[in-house]
């Protein structure tokens, strides 16, 4: 892909097609980043988008997916789980 390809910004529709912008708070899961509690989920499989070290970063980051009224909704372990395991 040519280098001008890969630096096109995305127009609002494109946007609201990428995954990405649940929010889970991880700091009480074993094993998570104590330093990055905070992580943007993808809306369809349930994969760690990116971590946060704070609320309001990850909330910016997951707002920037587009308005899909699930960009920036806050989810529980439980249906984290349940969209990990494609009940979605």
């Amino acid at each position: 892909m040519s280098e001008s390809k890969t630096m096109e910004k995305l127009n609002d529709s494109e946007l609201e097609n990428v995954a990405g912008g649940l929010l889970f708070y991880a700091g009480d899961v074993d094993g998570a980043d104590n330093g990055r509690p905070w992580e943007v989920i993808d809306n369809y499989n349930g994969g760690v988008v990116r971590r946060f070290s704070n609320y309001d970063d990850a909330w910016n980051y997951a707002r920037s997916f587009g308005s899909n009224p699930d960009n920036v909704r806050e989810v529980k372990w439980d249906e984290l789980q349940w969209i990990r395991n494609g009940r979605r």
